[in-house]
């Protein structure tokens, strides 16, 4: 490798930064460690790197600075001193650079002659990398110029991307003949005799293309080194044949835990649980990703802090050209968050099945419930319709009847001295006899005996004339001839729906009739009832859950559920020209849906 020995003009061709920064440290580094002086001429960050890796060698660059015998110059600020109208001021370049050399040459006479200079320029390499070869080269021989009154080793660095034509390579090879030596190097080039001059062009261009392609490689393989110790969500490294960790990115010590220092050398089944090692599962992996290419699968894996994650892997196998294993390329994803959400997600849904199961069970429970509670309902308006015309009834009737003969009494004895008496009496009569109606009335509306009795059929009438004597709507009633009687759960639903329709024409359509429609369809029964009024309000419409029909009963939701209970259905029609509410309900295995849901 090159060092610092003897005066020579050193030519350098280079494809990166840290080549070119490696040789430039042992020339100038050589030069200082034993007493020699040195000149570098050079951009800011090729400077900075220099004196780092100077310090790091133990050489103490400011003492040398201040003895006179190492002087830096900023090569992008220097260059412009010399360029006139875009080409090299020779004057300017020798008082210049020769001025630098005069300088420190003096400080060496004075101290000892055998003293030498080690200079670098880059000079050129910025004139070639700005497309200007010609001037480039003109730089160079100005060099060799001063090379012939100063006695100095001058290294010159050449990046490799301007020697692809030979229009370049012409005069750079012509100049490089006249240098005082070349110094034999890897990466430099050594010219001798005119005769060689046709095989050194292409030489030259045989190792600028190498250089390039190495460049372009390093650089490709650079890039995507650092990609991969970036990439932080991804556990990537390498395993050799035998399954041992080469390589640990970032994301491997993210996810895994282990430093590159702590796992570097470890077989990959660490990572894996107990039962997964007893089992082989490490060793088989690797043999299907030898064998197939590619290896996948997702498990539980355990971090050096004892955690299990679950992780989703890749195993894939490399191979050279020949087929040869030389290892495998392993990703690892952590998959735990998703795999908790996903149960989260299954819990989620789990829970909201069991909420609906329990929902419906709590609607057939309600109804249940609420069919019990109608059920109750009627048994007690039976009951308390009984009791109103066996007990209170009689009470009454008795009454009227000990009143009516106290009346008699009083009119036989004293005809002209008790008429008040007399007239008095008969109110009592008569407010008996209307309150023995109004008994009958009730208990006959609670639970008509004559529905339980006679039947539907009969009981409609009956309870119409009723209606019509203390609303003052006519009604008109039509029914099937061979319409027999229904289930006895049947009927009172229905006659319920006659209630509640009939309550709410009286109430609400302002109808001065209504018309009862009762009849069979199939194994159906039908019961209509129909109004000429102004019709049901449309948000009373829209709002079906409101009891928009009034009491007796327990309004339109208790009619639907009755209905639905025994397997029937309401519907509610209604226009400006009137409404027609109808009930229908099957009359065979009716009692099944009661215990259904």
């Amino acid at each position: 490798m090159l060092g610092y020995d003897h005066p020579a003009h050193v030519v350098e061709l280079y494809n990166d930064d840290n080549l070119l920064i490696d040789v430039l440290t042992r020339f100038i580094g050589g030069a200082l460690a034993i007493g020699d002086a040195a000149i570098v001429i050079a951009t800011k960050p090729h400077r900075m790197e220099l004196e780092r890796r100077l310090l790091a060698h133990g050489l103490d660059t400011a003492k040398a600075t201040l003895q006179g015998r190492y002087v830096v110059l900023d090569a992008t600020e220097t260059l412009p001193k010399f360029m006139v109208n875009g080409s090299v001021d020779e004057t300017r370049f020798n008082d210049i650079i020769g001025g630098v050399l005069s300088r420190v040459q003096s400080v060496l006479y004075n101290n000892n002659k055998e003293r030498r200079i080690a200079a670098f320029g880059e000079l050129v390499a910025l004139l070639w990398a700005e497309g200007k070869p010609q001037q480039a080269i003109q730089v160079e021989q100005l060099w060799n110029d001063l090379a012939k009154k100063y006695s100095f080793s001058l290294l010159c660095a050449y990046p490799v991307t301007g020697f692809n034509n030979d229009q370049n390579i012409e005069p750079f090879l012509k100049m490089c003949q006249e240098h005082s030596g070349v110094v034999p190097n890897e990466g430099s080039l050594q010219l001798s005799s005119d005769e060689e001059r046709l095989r050194s062009i292409a030489e030259l261009q045989q190792r600028t293309q190498v250089l390039e392609r190495e460049l372009e490689l390093r650089q490709s393989e650079e890039r995507f080194r650092l990609l991969v110790e970036a990439v932080q969500d991804y556990a990537i490294f390498m395993l050799d044949p035998e399954g041992h960790v080469s390589s640990w990115n970032i994301g491997a010590e993210r996810i895994k835990g282990y430093k590159p220092s702590e796992i570097i050398g470890s077989h990959f089944s660490r990572f894996y649980p107990e039962e997964d090692k007893k089992s082989g599962k490490p060793a088989w992996e690797l043999v299907v990703a030898a064998k197939e290419g590619r290896f996948e699968d997702e498990g539980w894996r355990i971090r050096k802090d004892g955690s299990r994650f679950w992780a989703n892997v890749v195993i894939t196998a490399v191979k050279d050209k020949s087929g040869k294993l030389l290892g495998f390329a392993k990703v690892t994803r952590d998959f735990t968050e998703r795999i908790r959400i996903q149960e989260a997600l299954e819990k989620e849904v789990a829970e909201k099945r069991e909420a609906q199961r329990q929902l419906h069970n709590s609607e057939k429970s309600l109804r249940q419930l609420s069919l019990n509670l109608l059920r109750t309902q009627d048994e007690e308006r039976r009951r308390i319709g009984r009791d109103l015309h066996d007990s209170l009834g009689q009470y009454l009737a008795v009454l009227k009847m000990k009143l009516e003969s106290l009346a008699s009494l009083i009119h036989e004895k004293t005809q002209e001295k008790e008429d008040a008496a007399a007239h008095e009496l008969a109110q009592c009569v008569s407010l008996t006899e209307d309150s023995i109606k109004e008994v009958r009335t009730v208990a006959y509306l609670l639970y008509p005996p004559m529905l339980e009795e006679m039947g539907l059929k009969s009981a409609i009438p009956w309870y119409l004339d009723g209606f019509s004597a203390r609303s003052g709507i006519t009604t008109t009633f039509e029914a099937e001839t061979n319409f027999d009687r229904l289930p006895r759960e049947v009927e009172l639903a229905l006659f319920r729906v006659l209630q509640e329709s009939l309550t709410n024409v009286h109430r609400h359509s302002g109808s001065r009739i209504a018309h009862v429609c009762l009849r069979m369809e199939g194994a159906t029964g039908v019961l209509e009832i129909e109004d000429k009024g102004k019709g049901v309000p449309l948000q009373l419409m829209e709002q079906s859950s409101q009891d928009w029909m009034g009491s007796p009963g327990v309004g339109v939701r208790g009619m639907n559920e009755r209905m639905r209970q025994l397997g029937g259905r309401l519907h509610l029609i209604s226009s400006e020209s009137g409404t027609l509410v109808r009930a229908t309900i099957p009359t065979i295995g009716s009692h099944l849906h009661s215990s259904e849901s």
